[in-house]
């Protein structure tokens, strides 16, 4: 949950804003995990909504987003990199449990 924030908090730095990370949290059940899941998704909305004019697209390094962990991205570059994030997860998730049903 945690990173699905850190990707917008990353776009909202770059373009001026004054914010933090969000910390991460341990949610007790499913239904929690499903709440906060669609939470995520509105803030990562929210962000296109608030900067529709955002550019998403930028060719000269200079200008991209220098993230935390070394790499530069552009917003179009680091959106799809939270979306692979996700997808990453599920692909773990969905390995460990033919593990154990096996």
């Amino acid at each position: 949950m945690r990173a699905g924030y850190g990707y917008v908090v990353e776009i909202r730095k770059s373009i001026g804003e004054d914010i933090e990370f969000k910390e991460g949290e341990l949610l007790n059940s499913i239904e929690a995990y499903h709440l906060a899941l669609n939470e995520m998704f509105q803030y990562n909305a929210q962000l296109l909504e608030d900067h529709s004019s955002l550019q998403l697209e930028e060719y000269k390094n200079e200008h991209k987003i220098l993230v935390r962990w070394g790499q530069q991205y552009d917003v179009e570059q680091l959106m799809e990199h939270a979306i692979v994030h996700v997808l990453r997860h599920r692909r773990q998730i969905e390995k460990f449990l033919l593990k154990i049903r096996a």
